[in-house]
């Protein structure tokens, strides 16, 4: 029961640091800020850990990009949007597991989740950006690059996903390892 839970740790820090490397490293000037692969990750975990781990690592490791990066005043929004990403998929897995249908990273149901995710990260960000510098700022921020970075991101997502599941990663390796 202890090496579970060190294992559990360890995945977190893991997929913790893997999202601030994908989103502080790994990433493209769009406008007033960037584009990155760090959302690609968050998807990952939240397919792949359990709920609170998945949403632990989405916030932590995306505030810390933020924080690395000179983006701090975006920090405490990133936060909020960053669990909010994380939340429907945690949501559809908890579904999932009592189906017994939850032995594969991408499926329909998961490819559903990356609609109200990327509403969240749209519409969180527009709302971060309108409290923090106002309302024209904000509109024309989000309209111009907003939606870059959400659909970038879900692209990614799915080609890491289907490769992971072409390998029998979730079924195989993760089942395994916190049962």
């Amino acid at each position: 029961m202890k090496k579970n839970k060190i294992l559990l740790l360890t995945t977190t820090a893991l997929f913790t640091a893997l999202i601030t490397v994908g989103t502080a490293v790994i990433q493209f000037p769009v406008g007033h800020g960037y584009v990155h692969f760090g959302d690609s990750i968050i998807y990952l975990a939240s397919c792949i850990l359990p709920g609170p781990c998945a949403i632990f690592a989405a916030s932590a490791g995306a505030a810390i990009a933020d924080l690395a990066t000179g983006f701090a005043v975006y920090a405490p929004a990133t936060v909020i949007i960053k669990a909010l990403n994380a939340i429907p998929f945690v949501l559809m897995r908890i579904y999932l597991k009592r189906k017994k249908k939850d032995d594969r990273i991408l499926n329909w149901q998961i490819c559903l989740m990356l609609v109200p995710t990327t509403l969240v990260t749209f519409f969180g960000y527009l709302i971060a950006e309108y409290i923090m510098f106002g309302s024209e700022f904000a509109v024309a921020s989000a309209f111009a690059s907003g939606w870059i970075q959400p659909v970038g991101s879900l692209a990614v997502f799915l080609i890491l996903a289907a490769a992971l599941d072409k390998i029998k990663f979730k079924k195989n390796i993760i089942t395994q390892l916190f049962n």
